[in-house]
C-alpha cells in the first residue's frame, strides 16, 4: 500500500484496470486539487484485479472491508456523484456488487471534527438532503459512519496485516499446487495455525505458504479470529465451520 500523491503502477495493472470498462462504474480521477489535500491510498486489489485509489482513511477502511467481505464480487471507488443541491454534488464513496448480484451504493459518513474535506463532511451528515438527492437519482444509498468502522478497528487491523500476503500470491508460480494442498487439509484438519501449516508443507518457502493461506481467507474459504493480532500462532478455521 502506498500514501501520497503519485504511486507506481506497471504495465500489468494498468492493462488490469482496463478490465473496470466491463462494470456500470469507473473510478472518478481525483482532482490535482483533491491529490495534493488530502491523504491519498494506493493499493493492489486482488478482487478487482486492480489498482484501488482512495482519499482519506474513512474510505480506505471502508475499502478495506470490502476487500475481505467475501460476499462482495467487485467494487468500484467514487463511482459516480449525485447532487445535493443545484451547485453542489458530493461523491458516492463505492459501488458494490455481491456474488448474488446486489447492488448498493456506499456513503462513508465522516465524525463531526474529522480532518478532510469539510464541506464534504458536513452535507454527508444531513441524511434528509442526502436522501432527497438519492431519490432524485433514483438510487438507494447505505451509510456507513466513521464511528461504525471505529468498532470495527480490530478486524481492519487484521485485514491491513493480511493484505500484503494476499497481494504476494500473484507471484507465487506454484500458488494453485499450495492452495489445493491447504484446502486438502482443512478437510481432514478443521483448525490449525498458520505455524503449523507451514511446517506441515515444508517444501514450500514459509512466505508462500503464509501468501496462500492468506488468500483463502481473502476468498472466504478459511477465516481467522480478526480480534486478535495477525501472527504465526494465529488459528485458521474453515470458514463454514
Amino acid at each position: 500500500m502506498s500514501a501520497g500523491v503519485s504511486a507506481t503502477v506497471s504495465p500489468e495493472e494498468e492493462t488490469l484496470q482496463a478490465q473496470t470498462t466491463t462494470l456500470p462504474y469507473r473510478p472518478r480521477t481525483l482532482t490535482l486539487g483533491e491529490a495534493t489535500s488530502r491523504e491519498i491510498f494506493l493499493f493492489h486489489s486482488m478482487k478487482n484485479q486492480r489498482t484501488v485509489k482512495v482519499a482519506e482513511y474513512l474510505h480506505l477502511a471502508l475499502a478495506l472491508k470490502l476487500e475481505f467481505d467475501p460476499t462482495i464480487e467487485q467494487y468500484v471507488e467514487r463511482p459516480r456523484k449525485i447532487f445535493v443541491s443545484p451547485k453542489f454534488a458530493i461523491d458516492i464513496a463505492f459501488w458494490a456488487r455481491s456474488k448474488t448480484g446486489q447492488e448498493r451504493f456506499l456513503i462513508g459518513v465522516p465524525k463531526v471534527g474529522t480532518p478532510g474535506h469539510s464541506r464534504d463532511g458536513t452535507a454527508l451528515r444531513d441524511r434528509e438532503r442526502m436522501e432527497t438527492a438519492a431519490q432524485r437519482h433514483e438510487i438507494n444509498l447505505t451509510y456507513v459512519t466513521e464511528q461504525e468502522l471505529l468498532s470495527e478497528s480490530a478486524a481492519l487491523r487484521t485485514y491491513f496485516e493480511l493484505l500484503p500476503h494476499v497481494q504476494y500470491t500473484r507471484r507465487i508460480a506454484n500458488r494453485v499446487t499450495i492452495s489445493q494442498g491447504i484446502k486438502a487439509y482443512f478437510s481432514a484438519t478443521p483448525r490449525v495455525s498458520f505455524r503449523s501449516l507451514i511446517t506441515y508443507f515444508s517444501q514450500f518457502s514459509h512466505d508462500q505458504v503464509f501468501a496462500v493461506a492468506a488468500s483463502l481467507v481473502h476468498a472466504g474459504i478459511l477465516r481467522v479470529d480478526l480480534t486478535r493480532r495477525l501472527s504465526l500462532d494465529t488459528i485458521l478455521e474453515e470458514a463454514h465451520a
